[in-house]
C-alpha cells in the first residue's frame, strides 16, 4: 500500500509537469530545465560558507531564503533539488569527514509517517547524490513539528524516546557525523547523541547541518 501510494505521487507529479511549467523558487520566472534557476542557484552560492560553532558546522543562515529553498524541497515535490544542494556541499562535507577523521555518518531520521507522506527523507537524498555511505536508525515516534513549538523545555520533551539505534555497526571510539537540514535549538540532535551514548562509548559526536537558526547560534550550543 506504501509503494502504490509512491507511485501514485510520482504519476501525479509527471501530469503536472506536462500541462504547467515549473517555476523558479526565488524569482518565480518558468524553468525550462532543472530544479532551480542559475541566479537562484550563484544567489546560494554566494551566501554559502561554512561555519563552525562548538562541535556543529553549518553552511547556511536559517534566513527567508534557506528556508524557501528547504521548504520547497520537502513540501512542493522538489526532490529533485538534493542535486543541486549536494552540489553546492560537496567540497565543505568532504573537508569535514576529513578534518574531523569520521568513521560513520547518520543522517537525521523522519518517522514513518511522515517518510510516507513524503516519500523521501531529504537529508538521506543529499548523501545518495553525494554517493556517501550512511548508518540508518529509526525514528519510533511521531512527534509535533518542532518549528511548532517555542520553549526549550517543550521541545526536548517532543523529542524525547524518539530514535531507537539499531545499527549492526560497532560505534565504540569511533568518530561519528550526526547531518540534518537545520538545527535550531539542537533538542533533536542531542537527543540521538543521548541514545548513541546509552549504547555505545563513541570517540566523539559531530553534527553537519545545512543551516543554522538564530537560537543555536546566539546561546552558542554544543550538541
Amino acid at each position: 500500500q506504501q509503494k502504490l501510494w509512491i507511485k501514485l505521487i510520482v504519476l501525479l507529479s509527471n501530469i503536472k509537469k506536462i500541462f504547467f511549467n515549473d517555476k523558479d523558487i526565488l524569482n518565480k520566472e518558468d524553468l525550462i530545465e532543472g530544479n532551480i534557476s542559475s541566479s537562484s542557484l550563484l544567489h546560494f552560492r554566494r551566501k554559502m560558507s561554512l561555519k563552525k560553532i562548538n562541535n556543529i558546522y553549518y553552511f547556511w543562515n536559517y534566513d527567508k531564503d534557506f528556508k524557501t529553498l528547504v521548504s520547497t524541497m520537502k513540501f512542493k515535490d522538489k526532490k529533485g533539488l538534493a542535486v543541486e544542494i549536494s552540489e553546492l556541499i560537496k567540497e565543505g562535507i568532504i573537508f569535514v569527514l576529513e578534518k574531523e577523521k569520521i568513521d560513520y555518518i547518520i543522517p537525521v531520521p523522519i518517522s514513518k509517517e511522515r517518510k510516507i507522506e513524503r516519500g523521501f527523507n531529504q537529508v538521506e537524498i543529499i548523501l545518495d547524490e553525494l554517493k556517501l555511505q550512511y548508518l540508518e536508525i529509526k525514528r519510533i515516534k511521531n512527534t509535533k513539528k518542532m518549528f511548532q513549538i517555542l520553549e526549550e523545555k517543550k521541545r526536548d520533551e517532543n523529542i524525547k524516546n524518539s530514535f531507537c539505534i539499531t545499527t549492526d555497526a560497532d560505534l565504540n571510539n569511533r568518530s561519528i557525523l550526526l547531518f540534518d537540514d537545520i538545527v535550531t535549538t539542537g533538542s533533536t540532535l542531542r537527543e540521538i547523541k543521548k541514545e548513541l551514548q546509552k549504547v555505545y562509548s563513541v570517540k566523539k559526536i559531530i553534527v553537519l547541518t545545512l543551516a543554522a537558526a538564530r537560537e543555536i547560534k546566539v546561546n552558542k550550543g554544543e550538541i
